[in-house]
């Protein structure tokens, strides 16, 4: 028996990989509070999304339960919280419009299996590579849309942006939605406004003066107290799904009926799910100094899924939002992860009724601003200072998002990529002949010889061969190697013959990130044309950020530096 018992700790221990060290005493109870921190955060969201996705509102609750839970548990991050997240709205409202609510579980279980495949054949990467452009585009135009929707219920016009009331026919495209809202401006409800705009007020002055409190949680319980101490005649959960059940369902597989036409589904949402989780968990490996792992990382994604359409849940991906709040929050484990999904079972099980309050005003008010962060404008300005191909990229991903069939905006916008990616390869190659080939022969600088190793205090880093789209996640591992005690970095740049926008946005991360720490950055042996494109995208001599011809000078600098900073 005791041997069973041990076999099973030890299984236990491998699964959830507690750190070594680990104490009951001393870390489960910081475990336990953050978990109960992200779950204050995450239950407003998980309400949020189901709604606006045009499901009931326990579903999205059932995903971070099921789906929260598998990912805490097998994420290599070890802090990664899931969820439904508002990446995956749009793809769900249009699912659920074409084949009811069973088609999202049947696309959501087959996005796991993708998930799962990609893991297995070891192709992450390819998530990884997306073009800068196409991610940006994509997730941008969906925020547009999404932000638009929710004027609706804000305004009290109707509770939902996706029907309109003389033709009941269902669209997600921004259009349409816009056409809506114009004809419905006759119903504009002035307490309905009023009470969303006392949610949106209680979002931001919070975040101003009460940071360490959940805003979004504040924004949905002022939103209740101000609608049932002043008996408010407004939209809430109570009158749109009567109630939700305080109980937890049975894993029910769903139907595979109709798997043909829900595979350019299933693909955005195994995109959408995984493209927000590598960001988080990246983010987790440089605050905790691991290596990410993005093969793990997609097989959990892939089991979070399944496990949420067999319960029932939204399409479920890490949260960048959620996640820092698990690590500032002081988690020690995986296990405040896990302990966030317990804590939503439980409010589940036991709250349910008072969430019937919750209007549906103070829901468009937490969305609107979550949409509008989707819209990162700073991302778009860097892009749009990229070379012509990137803009056109750009803008075909966000027409398409915005005016067209969301299944085709992803294989439009990753061709279309390509297409630029190859052409802007083919006029690299050059041909010279006579004088000007014996040019070619000699080096454009003397290299002397170089130290064995660099000197104290300095990180040396040599790029070589193409950095693009395809090669990019090179330079965002390097963001989980930085460190606090270094004062200069050295990059090599002489073999580097050809750099995209998306490498440069990478790049620019890295630097930015890397002069916060007091880390100053030194490169040499740029080439003529990565040096055009990396200065058009703001890659330029500044605090912190020096050029050299050759590696000697650019190490001397490093060097002079660190003795200053050691003195």
């Amino acid at each position: 028996m005791l041997n069973l018992v041990g076999r099973l700790v030890g299984d236990f221990r491998r699964i959830v990989r507690v750190p070594v060290g680990y104490s009951i005493r001393r870390h489960l109870p910081a475990d336990v509070s953050s978990g109960f921190t992200v779950a204050v955060v995450a239950l407003p969201l998980g309400l949020v999304v189901a709604i606006a996705a045009g499901a009931r509102p326990e579903t999205g609750l059932m995903g971070i339960v099921a789906g929260g839970a598998a990912i805490a548990l097998l994420s290599p991050s070890r802090f990664q919280i899931g969820g439904p997240t508002e990446a995956c709205i749009l793809v769900s409202v249009v699912v659920i419009e074409s084949f009811g609510y069973g088609g999202l579980l049947t696309a959501t279980l087959m996005a796991g299996a993708l998930l799962a495949l990609v893991a297995a054949f070891r192709i992450g990467f390819l998530v990884e590579s997306m073009p800068q452009a196409v991610v940006t585009g994509f997730v941008g135009g969906m925020g547009i849309v999404i932000f638009a929707g929710q004027l609706v219920p804000f305004l009290g016009l109707a509770q939902s942006a996706h029907e309109h009331a003389a033709e009941g026919s269902h669209s997600h495209n921004f259009v349409f939605i816009v056409e809506g809202i114009a004809e419905r401006l006759g119903a504009f409800d002035w307490t309905t406004t009023l009470v969303g705009t006392a949610s949106l007020a209680t979002i931001f002055l919070g975040g101003r003066f009460l940071p360490r409190l959940p805003g979004y949680a504040l924004a949905l319980v002022g939103g209740s107290l101000l609608t049932l101490g002043l008996d408010l005649q407004v939209a809430t959960i109570g009158t749109a799904f009567v109630e939700i059940p305080n109980r937890l369902p049975f894993p029910v597989l769903p139907g595979l009926g109709a798997m043909d036409e829900l595979a350019p589904y299933a693909i955005a949402i195994a995109f959408l799910a995984s493209s927000e989780s590598i960001l988080s968990s990246s983010m987790t490996s440089r605050a905790r100094g691991t290596a990410p792992d993005a093969d793990r990382e997609f097989l959990a994604l892939g089991i979070g899924n399944a496990a949420s359409a067999l319960w029932g849940g939204l399409p479920v991906g890490g949260c960048v939002a959620r996640t820092a709040t698990c690590l500032s929050s002081g988690a020690r484990s995986q296990l405040a992860g896990l302990f966030h999904a317990l804590f939503v079972a439980v409010f589940v099980i036991a709250f349910a009724g008072a969430l019937v309050h919750v209007p549906l005003a103070s829901l468009a008010a937490v969305l609107l601003v979550v949409s509008w962060r989707m819209v990162e404008v700073r991302r778009l300005h860097e892009v749009w200072r990229a070379p012509a191909g990137e803009r056109v990229t750009l803008l075909a991903t966000l027409g398409a998002t915005l005016f067209w069939d969301i299944r085709w905006v992803i294989p439009v916008g990753v061709a279309l990529a390509a297409i630029i990616f190859v052409r802007r390869i083919s006029m690299i190659f050059q041909v010279r002949r006579g004088g000007e080939a014996m040019l070619d022969s000699q080096e454009l600088f003397h290299i002397g010889p170089l130290p064995a190793e660099p000197p104290s205090g300095v990180e040396a880093v040599n790029f070589r061969g193409a950095l693009f789209y395809g090669t990019v996640n090179a330079v965002s591992d390097l963001l989980s190697k930085e460190s606090e005690d270094l004062s200069g970095c050295v990059f090599g740049m002489r073999h580097v013959y050809f750099i995209d926008p998306s490498a440069c946005i990478a790049l620019s991360d890295l630097i930015a990130r890397l002069v916060a720490s007091g880390t100053h950055c030194y490169f040499w042996g740029i080439q003529p044309e990565a040096a055009e494109t990396m200065r058009g995208m703001g890659i330029v001599p500044d605090e912190g950020v020096n050029f050299f011809l050759d590696p000697e000078s650019a190490l001397e600098a490093a060097a002079g530096r660190a003795r200053a900073v050691q003195s």
